[in-house]
Parts: C-alpha cells; sequence; structure tokens
C-alpha cells in the first residue's frame, strides 16, 4: 500500500490522478506529458522481492508488443521500488465480466492477443504473470491488453497455453465446436508455445469472418433475387 497518497498530490514528481488499485497509481508523466501507471513494490528497494521487481521491470521494458502494457522505466521513487508503465486502457476484463459473460468472437479475439503477448514476453525470456482478467484490460476496440508486471515472487503455475485457455472459457458461456477443440488441445498439452496457440485462435477468427463473409453474400444475393422476382410480378 503506497500510505498517503491521493488523487491531486505527487510521488516522484508525478502526479497522481487515481489509486487503480492497491500498489498502482495511475498518474501523469510531467516530462513527457502523458498518461502512467507507477507500479509500486511493497517492500523497501533492498527486499530481495523489490530486488526481483526491478529486474523483472527492466526486462518487460525491452518488450514491444501491442497487447502488452510497456514498461517506460524502473527505478527507486521516495525510498519505494517503482515500475513507470504505459497506462492502461479502457476496462479491466474482469469488471467487464462482472456485466456478463462476452460472445465467442470477443473472446476467441482476447484469448489470441494475450496469447500473442505472452509469447512475446517468453521470446524475451520473462515469465509470464499468473494470466489472470484483473491482469488484462480491453480498450474501446475490444482490443486486449495484458499487465504484465509482478509485484512479488508469484508467476505463472500452469503452461501459459492452458492458463489462457482456461481464461477463454471463464469469458463466455457459449463455446463454439471449432473453439472448444483448441481449448481442450491447449489444457491437454498440445500446444508447445502461446505463439502456437494464438496461431490456432488466429485460424479459427479467419474461418469465422469468412463464414460471415459467405453469409453476407448470401443474404445479399437472395435479396437481389427477391427484388428481382417482385419486380416481374408487378409487372
Amino acid at each position: 500500500m503506497v500510505g498517503g497518497v491521493q488523487p491531486g498530490s505527487e510521488f516522484g514528481g508525478y502526479r497522481i490522478e487515481a489509486v487503480e488499485r492497491d500498489g498502482v497509481l495511475l498518474a501523469r508523466d510531467p516530462a513527457e506529458d502523458r498518461p502512467v501507471a507507477l507500479h509500486v513494490a511493497g517492500d523497501p528497494p533492498g527486499a530481495l522481492s523489490s530486488v526481483r521487481f526491478l529486474e523483472r521491470a527492466h526486462r518487460l521494458g525491452a518488450v514491444d508488443h501491442p497487447h502488452l502494457l510497456g514498461v517506460y522505466d524502473a527505478r527507486t521513487l521516495e525510498g519505494r521500488a517503482v515500475a513507470v508503465a504505459q497506462a492502461p486502457p479502457g476496462r479491466r476484463l474482469d469488471q467487464l465480466l462482472e456485466e456478463g459473460p462476452i460472445g465467442p468472437a470477443q473472446a476467441t479475439r482476447i484469448a489470441r492477443q494475450v496469447a500473442s503477448a505472452v509469447d512475446a514476453l517468453e521470446e524475451a525470456g520473462a515469465e509470464p504473470p499468473p494470466l489472470t482478467a484483473e491482469r488484462i484490460w480491453v480498450d474501446g476496440a475490444g482490443d486486449a491488453h495484458l499487465d504484465a508486471i509482478d509485484g512479488g515472487d508469484e508467476v505463472l503455475a500452469a503452461s501459459s497455453s492452458a492458463a489462457i485457455a482456461r481464461l477463454a472459457g471463464a469469458m463466455t458461456t457459449h463455446v463454439p465446436a471449432p473453439l472448444q477443440t483448441v481449448l481442450t488441445r491447449a489444457l491437454d498439452g498440445a500446444y508447445l508455445s502461446a505463439g502456437q496457440l494464438a496461431g490456432e485462435l488466429h485460424g479459427l477468427e479467419r474461418s469465422a469472418a469468412a463464414r460471415r463473409r459467405r453469409i453476407a453474400i448470401a443474404t445479399a444475393l437472395l435479396a437481389t433475387l427477391v427484388l428481382i422476382a417482385v419486380l416481374l410480378i408487378a409487372r
């Protein structure tokens, strides 16, 4: 907990705009004139957990991915280890799910984007965080952004593909057969990396888009034929 910090106050030269949750402050970076998220470690800088926190934040800073909240800097501010990160867009996935499950198309999209971000982390040698809805933000366009900063020693306990499959299954109450097949394979350990799972999910998205295009074309053709028939009868 960051004691005494309230919206409108300053912390390490950053103007605090909101307390997002325990240890995470939404702020304004006056030097860069941009919104940021300040992730503050719970223990003093010399503690092993804080050292690991800063080391992890530095590794994450080297990973650039569109579905991963980037880390701009990691240093000690006002006697606390702090990671300065990209401000999260939109709303947290767990908050969205409190309003009810989402459709299978959006669940597939979010799972694919998270899998792609996890693959980038693993390629960079950074352990993925626990893949929970609380760590995923969904922007206005429906795109997912993973918050990978970890304030402690807690990391992903199971395979990343299996964790993503469980997350996808929890997002929607209706899981189409093709998606269920992919999720079952992921839970069974069929995918050697999150990147492979992302590829399978992307294939499902392409297939679904192609089906929608075929239906739209067939619907338009039927409407045209009906119009022609009506015009012929009216003659």
